[in-house]
């Protein structure tokens, strides 16, 4: 049974083929909006937020063979964890990782962190266009002015009560899920009078390109946050390679 940590576009596709090629496995992922997305593209999909103790549970009363994660690029937290007690239980792990492919041009800074991203956005006049997800929003609103913020987020309750919680009021966001084209974010950029864009370092999957284009078009600069540096001990980037990790033929 392959555990396939989910809640990304790219685990979508990996249940695509695992399903295709008849590979037993469960996808896990953390909230009701992966789950209604999930149940879509496999038979047993599970919401849960794993500590330890219940992902070594997890691992023996499924007969765990393989952990396979495909969750998001900044998902440290769930990754480490995977990686320790996969170790720990001598399960394999094998991280599926999203390429990063995006031009690094004129308008284009990476910044490693938040905190280097707050120091940038200090240094930048006018309103600051934050597609970087919910999550950090309230940190961001705490260090550089809730009044300078415009988000965009998924459309679910949970998100927008924990914006409207952080102070945000409706003017200030854009709930739509995505993809995006580069002449969307240029609308909603331009709509919102953006003078900069923040987003993450989150690869094709997380629309990056499309974001840097728009920007680019309406000349304001764009900060990319790095994503974290981690150290996986086995990895691939495509459906291909994992084919080729499974020994069978996509």
């Amino acid at each position: 049974m392959i555990l396939l940590l989910g809640g990304t576009s790219e685990s979508l596709t990996v249940a695509d083929f695992l399903t295709a090629q008849h590979h037993s496995f469960i996808l896990t992922v953390t909230t009701d909006y992966g789950r209604d997305l999930a149940s879509a593209h496999a038979t047993q999909v599970v919401k849960c937020l794993f500590t330890a103790d219940t992902l070594k549970h997890f691992i023996q009363q499924r007969n765990v063979t393989l952990i396979l994660d495909a969750t998001h690029p900044f998902a440290r937290v769930i990754s480490k964890l995977a990686m320790a007690v996969a170790e720990q239980t001598g399960t394999p792990y094998l991280r599926f990782e999203r390429r990063l492919v995006y031009p690094q041009d004129q308008g284009v800074t990476l910044v490693d962190d938040f905190a280097a991203a707050c120091v940038r956005l200090k240094q930048i006049a006018g309103t600051i266009y934050l597609s970087t997800g919910s999550k950090t929003a309230a940190d961001f609103a705490t260090e550089v002015g809730l009044d300078r913020l415009h988000v965009r987020v998924l459309p679910t309750t949970t998100v927008l009560a924990k914006l409207t919680a952080a102070g945000f009021d409706a003017t200030q966001i854009d709930a739509i899920r995505g993809p995006f084209t580069t002449a969307l974010n240029v609308e909603l950029f331009r709509r919102a009078h953006a003078a900069v864009v923040v987003t993450k370092e989150s690869g094709k999957q997380g629309g990056v390109q499309e974001k840097i284009a728009a920007a680019q078009q309406l000349k304001i600069p764009c900060l990319v946050i790095r994503r974290p540096v981690m150290t996986y001990p086995q990895q691939v980037s495509d459906v291909p390679a994992l084919a080729k990790f499974l020994e069978v033929t996509p």
